[in-house]
């Protein structure tokens, strides 16, 4: 066996399962804010083009992606931010982001034999758990970035030492799980210093369409969409050099089970990736990538999708106003990252034996006790302990009956 594996950490989310479990079997019903699964309906115009693009007889996918697709994500890139994608030479479909992000990093990564330390991979200190997975299985090593203030991870922390073994740096925005959003100004300064050391630069940025009341604004200092988030594409424009963008329609357009996406960028690493990936056999049915062009052809349902986050989102800032709950960040995405109160100490769940004011796992074991579950920032890294994610996904009418229940107990 790799050993590798057994440095892999828990899945954060089988750590609240079990509890989820013995409430459940109690009687308790649980609202379920842990989990950023979108809970709306796929599209109809989606569903159909699915099941208009099922042949009698089916072949095997090509890892390339059909042209149509590879051609809809150009032209959604161009709109969408204003810069030039090829189809040819920039763009590669995806299952999901969690392909892309998962098979960038060996990619990357030199001989090992030919080396006297072990690369790094630099990754916010708060981050989705696969980038770190990654890294560890295919035995590199992992450089946590100290997140600032501002939540963006402080560039500062890559010093030539740490530059000349870098291979790659993850960005995320809007970050899971703290909603912020970087302005263009932050990836320039990303790639200048991956210039200088020969690293890549990498932006997860699945949640890139969901933003609310122009607060994406400080990424949007440039071409494209006025008041949304920014793009590294944006940044890296026109060769993308160093960089790549991974993008999904998991969140844009709810179609999690669809695993569609996409990785943009450094016309050399796309290359690379496109040779590589048929190796590995996870080319995207083609039923799927004909769905996929419909919907990045269409921003019509994102706009609705958007207005219904928006609306979820509202009751939930209202009623942390109304309990002084202070919220950080939580400009886009469908998260909001809140501190824990402070009545709130150590429990079973996080293992502390001493007392810490605010501690996140006390405060979600609470809250699950009273049938609502948020994911206690500690799951994410030690510097989200006095926090928690909560995932306004589940419908309306639920956010109401969650809202209900928080008056109450908080």
């Amino acid at each position: 066996m790799n050993p590798a594996i057994s440095r892999l950490k828990p899945y954060a989310f089988t750590q609240l399962r079990a509890r989820q479990d013995a409430l459940r079997a109690q009687g308790v019903r649980l609202i379920n804010f842990g989990v950023g699964d979108p809970e709306d309906e796929t599209p109809a115009f989606i569903r159909d083009a699915i099941v208009k693009g099922i042949t009698p007889s089916g072949r095997y996918p090509t890892a390339a992606g059909l042209p149509e697709l590879r051609q809809a994500v150009a032209a959604w890139i161009g709109r969408r931010y204003g810069v030039r994608a090829d189809p040819e030479r920039h763009v590669l479909p995806s299952n999901g982001a969690k392909e892309a992000i998962w098979n960038l990093t060996p990619l990357l990564l030199d001989d090992p034999s030919q080396r006297t330390s072990r690369q790094l991979v630099a990754i916010p200190e708060l981050a989705y758990q696969v980038y770190g997975d990654s890294v560890t299985m295919h035995h590199a090593e992992v450089f946590p970035m100290p997140l600032g203030p501002d939540w963006l991870p402080d560039l500062n922390a890559i010093t030539p030492e740490v530059g000349e073994r870098l291979a790659l740096l993850w960005l995320n925005f809007p970050n899971n799980p703290t909603g912020a959003v970087a302005p263009l100004s932050y990836y320039r300064d990303a790639l200048a210093l991956a210039e200088r050391y020969g690293f890549c630069v990498a932006s997860d940025e699945a949640y890139s369409e969901l933003w609310y009341d122009g607060s994406g604004a400080a990424g949007a200092a440039g071409p494209g969409v006025q008041g949304a988030p920014g793009s590294l594409l944006q940044a890296a424009a026109p060769d993308f050099h160093n960089a790549v963008a991974v993008n999904t329609l998991s969140k844009r357009s709810n179609m999690t089970a669809y695993r569609s996406g996409f990785i943009a960028g450094d016309p050399d690493l796309i290359r690379v990736m496109k040779d590589v990936r048929p190796r590995i056999g996870v080319a995207t049915p083609e039923f799927i990538q004909r769905a996929s062009v419909a919907a990045w052809n269409d921003e019509t349902h994102v706009e609705a999708q958007r207005a219904r986050y928006a609306e979820r989102r509202r009751l939930f800032l209202d009623l942390f106003a109304r309990k002084g709950i202070q919220v950080e960040a939580s400009q886009a995405a469908f998260y909001l990252w809140a501190r824990v109160p402070q009545r709130f100490g150590p429990s079973s769940m996080s293992g502390a034996s001493s007392a810490s004011s605010g501690d996140s796992f006390a405060f979600a074991e609470y809250l699950m006790d009273n049938g609502v579950i948020v994911l206690p920032g500690g799951f994410m890294g030690e510097r989200g302990r006095d926090y928690f994610r909560l995932a306004f996904v589940p419908s309306l009418d639920t956010c109401r009956e969650a809202v209900e229940i928080l008056e109450r107990v908080l």
